[in-house]
């Protein structure tokens, strides 16, 4: 052959090739996205999932922990059951109503101690099937709800409950008085026939518009009371201790009887007497009605409330009330209820009085005085301050003259229920 010969290829060997075909793979671009994306995609499917699983567990843990707590309240506070139902009974009852038998099945607990009462404890169990937490193999998420309730003391607490009313003009439209009368009379008729004996539940209607009309002679105990008059006005609203050495001026008001306030009524023939005869006239000082009813929760009104007993206007049995503040086994409950706003300058402008209240409301919640705040057809700023005067979310109340019963019927219900309490 003549010229340059060329060489022959070299054959190339398996492990070279395979190595240049990892290097061309690594620096390969095409699909990367794709592949990521996948993995996300896949990462947020699960995790979506298990929130799901978390959702519904939480949901059904949430209706058994309510129904728990529910049953063993019922099923502790006997005094209340006309049905003759046994606790086991009522237990029942209320898981069967919300589709929980099986998870009850026997998991409670029922103690009777003759000197500390009754004991209800339940432990319901359940399990939720996975939908997407399988995926990482749990296939059920367990869960137990406990609890327990017991009664608080030895024959129930005693009850002092003050029911501060608005009775202004506003009170007389779409038949709101009436409706109001009617609720009124079933809570107290209610709590009254559940007392033990005379003194267990003391009741304080506290009516009020423009002023507040106390008892006759009743202002005769303060010792700092300027001018004359039937009714008065308070120069002090932070505190609502030693109120018979605060400042007060006496002033003129209307003084017909269905005004006055009634303090510890414990019939409740005369308590529905006293609701009844309630009428509406007047402007809306809600500063003055909450104050008017924490001065039935200050112990040194003692010598007044000695007096009203003296002249047969109350049951010797609540002599030495109102209790010491740390009194053990007393439920302290006020319920606030107004259909307006405070108004209309004749006393003090609107944002004073509010400011007033709203100083009372929480020196009666630092005492531990539950409020039940009603926003009665209230303009907004009265529905406004009757939100910062309850004693919590579940304390506050924005009805109408249909819903207003039933208002008070959970009222009722949530101050019978002190007397119990949940340990669980």
């Amino acid at each position: 052959m003549t010229g340059l010969q060329r060489q022959a290829p070299q054959a190339r060997s398996p492990r070279r090739i395979l190595q240049r075909g990892c290097q061309r793979f690594a620096r390969a671009e095409d699909g990367t996205m794709a592949v990521f994306s996948l993995f996300v995609f896949v990462a947020m499917i699960l995790l979506g999932g298990l929130a799901v699983d978390m959702m519904r567990y939480e949901n059904e843990r949430i209706r058994m922990q309510g129904t728990a707590d529910r049953a063993v309240l019922a099923a502790t506070m006997l005094r209340q059951n006309v049905s003759g139902a046994t606790p086991t009974q009522i237990l029942q009852a209320y898981f069967a109503a919300e589709g929980l038998s099986d998870q009850l099945g026997s998991n409670f607990r029922i103690e009777d101690d003759p000197e500390q009462g009754r004991v209800v404890t339940v432990f319901p169990a359940a399990t939720v099937p996975s939908l997407f937490m399988r995926l990482t193999g749990v296939d059920n998420i367990g869960m137990v709800t406990p609890a327990r309730a017991a009664e608080a003391f030895q024959g129930g607490p005693d009850v002092e409950l003050v029911m501060v009313l608005d009775v202004s003009g506003s009170m007389n439209g779409q038949g709101k008085i009436d409706a109001m009368r009617d609720a009124a009379v079933e809570l107290t008729t209610s709590l009254l026939n559940d007392a033990e004996e005379v003194g267990d539940v003391g009741i304080t209607l506290v009516p009020y518009d423009t002023w507040v009309l106390p008892p006759a002679g009743f202002l005769n105990h303060f010792s700092n009371a300027a001018g004359s008059g039937a009714c008065n006005d308070w120069l002090l609203w932070s505190q609502i201790v030693g109120s018979l050495n605060l400042l007060t001026n006496r002033v003129n008001c209307n003084t017909a009887s269905w005004r006055t306030v009634r303090p510890y009524v414990s019939d409740p023939d005369l308590a529905t007497t006293y609701i009844n005869d309630l009428r509406a006239s007047g402007t809306t000082s809600i500063d003055l009605g909450i104050r008017y009813g924490a001065l039935f929760f200050d112990p040194t009104i003692r010598p007044a409330i000695s007096e009203l007993i003296a002249n047969n206007e109350i049951d010797p049995a609540f002599e030495g009330r109102p209790y010491d503040w740390d009194e053990p086994g007393v439920v302290r409950a006020l319920i606030l209820l107004t259909d307006g706003q405070n108004c209309c300058g004749e006393r003090y402008p609107e944002l004073l009085q509010d400011l007033n209240a709203e100083s009372v409301c929480d020196s009666l919640k630092d005492q531990g005085v539950l409020i039940y705040a009603i926003a009665y057809q209230a303009p907004s700023s009265g529905a406004a301050l009757m939100q910062d005067c309850a004693s919590s979310p579940s304390h506050y109340f924005n009805t109408t003259a249909d819903g207003i019963i039933d208002v008070f019927r959970g009222i009722t219900s949530s101050i019978q229920t002190q007397a119990l309490r949940l340990t669980l």
